[in-house]
């Protein structure tokens, strides 16, 4: 059995982590000065670090200058998380380091203005309100009096609203105003104060249940703790999640121990009487363990434990804080906030005016519908048996902050924590991307800044601005020394079949081999067939019969390279790159293991490639061919819309050719450099084309054919894996954000494996 180089070597990273930590540290001192400058600071003594503003927004200098600043920085601390990402993947990185490396990006958005939102100012303002003795849970900021400092700042949405924050966030925010008095500033940094200890906790956690799934411990910090989203608006804007993520993430830690599970109960419950979203964990963590039991009474009965556990924890806090349970009465009562990201916002103003109904009926409809959705879905990912439950109660926190009716950016950080820890030392390209993207939606001061930034700036002056920012995403590409293949055989046809769990197939498929290189179709050309196994059934063992049985006696060689789970890498893509980087024919022709790829078109492919093309594919889309029955009407309309998605993003390298989406082609194996190919699931031709733009491509007819044995492997999560790797793979061939994305093979899949 062949043994393929199947990791990349670790080698230096690009940058040292002195010049990435003082990078981000820099780009933080920018960010706090062009938001200070844009609003987040009133005018006055420019010497003063910060000084509270109140409500209309009033920038100290030109706006848009300032917001150059505060974008540019927030550009720039994503290119240092990134860069840092790299750096610890590609030479590896301790945990104390880690830590000095955020405590140095962190320093000035600790001491500096609130940015991102006024909801600290709302937190100083409510506890101000319940130290004077007022009911929080019925009246609103505004009961202090236009006279009050505090009341200056806050937000005019929530100078009227009660307080919607469980009794024990109540009590501290109570006790933070008996201590600051009118002193805002003093407010903000005990807030923050309270943030910075419950994100201690929740990396404690963090780090304790990324060991525990074998999962790369610091990977998992990285995205849960030295993350911009993490750092801008749970340090800067002294969100109250830090708080409860704390208990949170700490409480799963704790259940997974069967010992402390009844504590780990308590901590969830004890979050949810900070902010409600927190009561999901409850159920997530006693589902699991109801179902351990061996008849329905018992489950029965340790799910009602669960809930009385539960509720006697959240009734102890609104007893002993003295708030009972009116936070219960003020969130029922209360009317859902539209924020302006709220995805139900956007779809049911987006049918208002496609249909022209009146739009509070039909945002009504939109939030309940988004409700609906995600209590449905929720009991999905509740009922379902998971490997990981841990893993499913994120993407529930994730799903409820999206469909949220008052959704914003800080939402996102709900599920974060959870998903870095279960999912650290993996890909991550979807979440990477979800928590970039939501550091750019929001203005230093929020949303009213925009209606300044449109009266008061000309067009030029707006195009200007953006211009000077995108070009703070451009930098040059670092590729690394082109690896390609010397030595081949030009009389071997190299056929590489990456297999997942194929074992009725793999015999079929060798006796057609067989055939074709009977026919002699290609003269005397010999051929060799490379299985690339990701199985964990009997299909290496199936191989293996093929290879003691002679299949050579034929004209075609069996060879197997078995990958075990920590060496599978970038899916059946990065099987196909193994397979690569071992065949030793000059020409390889890739094909799936299932039989919907018929060999027969394999001389066709082969011929083509000799005639002078660098890749020919076998394709559905042109003349001649046609997905037959090999695919169902649903399947089909997702290939097509995956090809056409593909082929917009590439309108170059990918829009060449009619079917980017087949799995069967050949290629002169000399023209590819390995080094450029790091795949994510099974669309390698994608890869390929993308990163080889200059391969002189041809197409050739061919009918997709009905799998006989074993199952697909498109599912859902090969949808998102696509989405994410298309966008990857569009940032690692572009100038925009180059040097961005880690190398696929840098991805150990078992912590503690190479």
């Amino acid at each position: 059995m062949v043994r393929p180089p199947l990791q990349t070597p670790r080698g230096p990273s690009p940058s040292s982590l002195r010049s990435i930590a003082v990078f981000g540290f820099l780009a933080s001192v920018l960010i706090v000065v062009g938001g200070a400058l844009a609003g987040a600071a009133a005018p006055g003594d420019a010497w003063r670090l910060w000084s509270v503003p109140a409500i209309p927004v009033s920038p100290r200098v030109d706006i848009v200058p300032a917001l150059v600043g505060y974008y540019g920085g927030l550009i720039l601390l994503v290119r240092a998380w990134l860069l840092l990402r790299r750096h610890h993947l590609t030479s590896g990185l301790s945990v104390g380091a880690l830590t000095i490396v955020v405590l140095l990006w962190a320093g000035p958005l600790l001491i500096g203005p609130p940015l991102g939102s006024r909801d600290v100012y709302a937190y100083a303002a409510q506890g101000r309100l319940a130290e004077q003795g007022y009911d929080v849970y019925s009246d609103g900021p505004a009961e202090l009096g236009d006279d009050d400092p505090v009341l200056a700042p806050v937000d005019p949405l929530y100078r009227d609203s009660p307080v919607l924050y469980g009794p024990v966030f109540v009590s501290m925010s109570s006790t933070v105003s008996a201590v600051a008095g009118d002193r805002v500033i003093a407010a903000v940094l005990a807030f923050r104060m309270m943030a910075v200890v419950g994100l201690t906790f929740a990396a404690l956690a963090v780090h304790d249940l990324a060991k525990g799934f074998k999962r790369d411990p610091v990977d998992a910090l990285i995205l849960a703790v030295a993350n911009p989203l993490v750092l801008f608006h749970l340090i800067s804007g002294a969100h109250n999640e830090a708080i409860m993520l704390g208990f949170l993430v700490g409480g799963v830690a704790v259940a997974r121990r069967p010992r402390l599970f009844h504590l780990g109960i308590a901590l969830c419950a004890f979050a949810a009487a900070i902010k409600l979203p927190a009561i999901l964990a409850v159920a997530f963590v006693g589902w699991p363990w109801a179902l351990e039991a061996d008849r329905l009474d018992r489950r029965l009965g340790r799910l009602a434990l669960v809930g009385a556990e539960a509720l006697l924890v959240i009734a102890a806090a609104g007893r002993l804080t003295g708030w009972g349970w009116g936070w219960v009465d003020a969130i029922t009562r209360s009317q859902p906030v539209d924020a302006y990201l709220s995805v139900t916002r956007v779809l049911g103003g987006g049918v208002s005016m496609v249909t022209g109904f009146e739009v509070d009926a039909v945002l009504s409809a939109a939030r309940l519908l988004g409700l609906l959705a995600a209590v449905a879905i929720t009991g999905l990912l509740l009922f379902r048996r998971h490997g990981s439950w841990p893993t499913a109660l994120a993407w529930s926190l994730l799903l409820w902050a999206i469909l949220h009716p008052t959704t914003q950016p800080w939402y996102l950080t709900w599920g974060l924590m959870l998903l870095a820890a279960t999912s650290g030392g993996e890909r991550n390209r979807g979440l990477i991307t979800g928590c970039v993207v939501a550091m750019f939606v929001v203005l230093p001061i929020g949303p009213q800044l925009g209606l300044v930034v449109l009266d008061d700036t000309g067009t030029a002056t707006l195009i200007g601005a953006v211009l000077v920012l995108c070009l703070l995403t451009f930098s040059p590409t670092k590729h690394s020394p082109a690896h390609r293949r010397p030595g081949l055989d030009p009389d071997l046809v190299s056929v590489i079949v990456p297999t997942r769990h194929e074992a009725g197939n793999v015999g079929p498929l060798v006796a057609e081999l067989n055939e074709v290189a009977r026919s002699r179709a290609l003269g005397n050309r010999r051929f060799e067939v490379l299985f690339v196994d990701d199985s964990d059934d009997d299909t290496p063992a199936a191989i293996e019969r093929l290879i003691a049985t002679d299949a050579t006696a034929s004209g075609v060689a069996v060879r197997l390279v078995h990958r075990r789970a920590g060496e599978r890498w970038g899916g059946l893509g990065g099987a196909v790159v193994d397979g690569f980087g071992c065949a030793a024919g000059a020409v390889a022709v890739v094909m799936d293991g299932d039989l919907q790829h018929p060999p027969s078109s394999i001389p066709t492919l082969v011929r083509a490639v000799d005639g002078g093309d660098g890749l020919t594919l076998a394709s559905r889309r042109v003349p001649g061919g046609t997905d037959g029955v090999g695919l169902t009407p649903t399947r089909r309309r997702l290939s097509l819309s995956a090809a056409g998605l593909a082929r917009w993003v590439f309108p170059g390298p990918v829009g060449r050719v009619s079917d980017p989406m087949s799995g069967f082609f050949a290629v002169r194996l000399g023209v590819i450099d390995l080094n450029r190919l790091h795949p994510d699931g099974f669309k390698i031709l994608m890869e390929v084309l993308a990163t080889h733009p200059k391969i002189p491509v041809g197409e050739r007819p061919f009918e997709f054919v009905v799998r006989t044995h074993g199952m697909s492997k498109a599912s859902a999560s090969e949808v998102v894996r696509f989405l994410g790797h298309l966008i990857n793979l569009r940032i690692r061939t572009s100038r925009v954000w180059g040097g961005s994305p880690v190398p696929q093979r840098t991805f150990p899949s078992v912590f503690g494996e190479a």
